[in-house]
């Protein structure tokens, strides 16, 4: 049975009240801040500076006051709903929606999300459809957002404005623009002071900087968070502490994985790595080895979020426990391998992990069991179709494609679908399915159906050879259409596959993969 909502309590310290836990009152500083080596930032009878807690400085004029309006109640009902995935909702759903109802900038922005959003949810329609340049309602209230924008100096407003942006740049596939509201937004935070802002706005920008490592093209790209990186907790008091330290790591290790691909298939190949690299690689491991043992220690019962997903699912607490907990150990295992093959120039290397992939893959099995036959229906499965986080998709899409051993990552192959939303933010799961198919078929020699299953036996059962390995595909293959002979269209991706070529360079593999 899904966890009920409790009374909250609003006389705690601000700093027990955005984590969600019960707070001692303690003046001036709570006792529980203190012991856990925490900064109390004390209690407030009037609102706080920042995220200005304020009536709109005039009435909010609407463009379309129906459309509006209908838009508002969708995004309160469905939208906001779902955007979180596994992640505590809370931002969405209330940070979000009070703000709309006083600051101009953020109710339009909200407007803009809802509509296309509802375009998105629309299975009859392509994604790629979605597009503001199509959607008159969402394009007007986004230039107005825009324009709201140009006449606040309220930094903390820009920020969570700027995150409702990347949100509108995610539903058009615009990776381009998302990555530079990124690094725009993680830019401000290191001049923004307010505790309020930091306390709630840095975990999502914590959270967002993991996917420009997967979909930028150079360290131009490459967003950089030492400004707001906090040391490690001395202990785990919740699933959130767990996370949030977590997401640091991670996004630490992607961007010593990129800094290295130039040592692992680049001009680089077999020279010697710089010390400061090194001791970053070094740095990070420790860090693994102390965030595991806190880990060890959390009781998942503690912060666990009852999102709107699981509520509207029915998957009880059993299943939530086991959802936060997944979560967090394959995110682990696969920093644990990331940060083992950032700077190694054959795929060998991956082998030598074959005990992380298969607890990644063990704590995906148990999650998978954990799911009621009810939320398999293909009605539970048609919503959501797109969240704003990343869920599992991409780290088991890197499994499939990287662990070698066939009957694991068949398994892998398989799970992409069934632990992945449609869309996770720039992830589209259907095409991390078919390019994780086709590179399973080409270093094995085998053919596999539609669902990943073999039709004929495999060259290469166990390990394929290193010079059968792909090295490299890109994060978003460009959609293309297939016209055959009879003029009958096929759509799919034209996908780039990174292999060994002669005297040890690499040559491009191009393939046209079917939807």
């Amino acid at each position: 049975m899904a966890r009920k909502g409790s009374r909250k309590v609003r006389t705690g310290c601000l700093t027990c009240k955005a984590r969600k836990v019960k707070c001692d009152e303690a003046k001036p500083h709570c006792n529980r801040c203190i012991n856990t080596g925490r900064a109390c930032d004390g209690y407030v009878s009037k609102p706080t500076p920042g995220l200005l807690w304020h009536r709109p400085r005039q009435q909010f004029q609407s463009i379309d006051s129906a459309s509006e309006g209908r838009a508002l109640q969708f995004f309160c009902e469905k939208t906001a709903q779902f955007l979180s995935g596994a992640t505590d909702p809370y931002f969405w759903t209330h940070l979000v929606m009070q703000f709309s109802n006083f600051e101009p900038a953020v109710r339009h922005s909200v407007v803009a999300i809802s509509s296309l959003y509802e375009q998105f949810q629309d299975e009859s329609a392509s994604h790629s459809d979605v597009q503001l340049r199509d959607n008159s309602l969402a394009l007007q209230h986004y230039n107005a957002a825009i324009r709201e924008l140009k006449t606040t100096d309220n930094q903390p407003l820009v920020l969570l404005v700027c995150i409702l942006f990347i949100c509108i740049e995610f539903l058009q596939s615009n990776k381009e623009a998302a990555i530079q509201h990124c690094k725009h937004g993680i830019a401000l935070l290191e001049n923004t002071n307010y505790s309020w802002a930091r306390e709630h706005l840095v975990p999502v920008f914590r959270r967002l900087s993991i996917f420009p490592y997967f979909f930028g093209v150079g360290s131009a790209d490459f967003p950089d968070l030492v400004s707001v990186d906090e040391p490690l907790p001395p202990i785990f008091n919740t699933w959130a502490d767990a996370q949030i330290s977590m997401d640091s790591i991670m996004s630490r290790t992607l961007k010593l994985v990129r800094g290295g691909d130039m040592y692992r298939f680049g001009s680089l190949r077999y020279k010697g790595i710089p010390p400061d690299q090194l001791r970053e690689q070094e740095e990070i491991g420790y860090l693994l080895n102390e965030w595991h043992i806190l880990f060890q220690g959390l009781d998942t019962r503690s912060g666990l979020p009852a999102t709107p997903v699981a509520e509207k699912n029915k998957l009880g607490m059993d299943f939530i426990q086991a959802m936060s907990r997944v979560i967090l150990s394959v995110r682990y295992e696969t920093c644990r391998i990331w940060l083992g093959i950032a700077f190694e120039a054959n795929e060998i290397c991956y082998d030598f992990h074959l005990d992380s992939f298969r607890r990644i893959l063990d704590s995906c099995l148990l999650l998978d069991a954990a799911v009621p036959a009810a939320a398999r229906t293909p009605t539970a499965k048609r919503s959501p179709r797109f969240i704003f986080e990343t869920g599992f998709t991409p780290i088991i899409h890197f499994m499939a494609t990287k662990c070698r051993e066939y009957s694991m990552r068949l398994e892998a192959l398989r799970l992409i679908k069934v632990l992945g939303v449609p869309r996770e933010n720039l992830w589209e799961v259907d095409q991390m399915f078919a390019i994780a198919r086709r590179v399973i078929e080409i270093e094995h020699g085998v053919s596999l159906d539609g669902s990943g299953q073999p039709i004929t036996a495999p060259i290469y059962p166990n390990f394929p050879p290193d010079e059968k390995r792909i090295r490299f595909t890109p994060t978003e293959p460009k959609a293309a259409v297939y016209v055959d002979q009879n003029g009958k269209e096929t759509r799919g991706w034209s996908v780039g596959f990174i292999m060994p070529g002669q005297q040890g360079n690499f040559s491009m593999h191009s393939e046209f993969i079917t939807c």
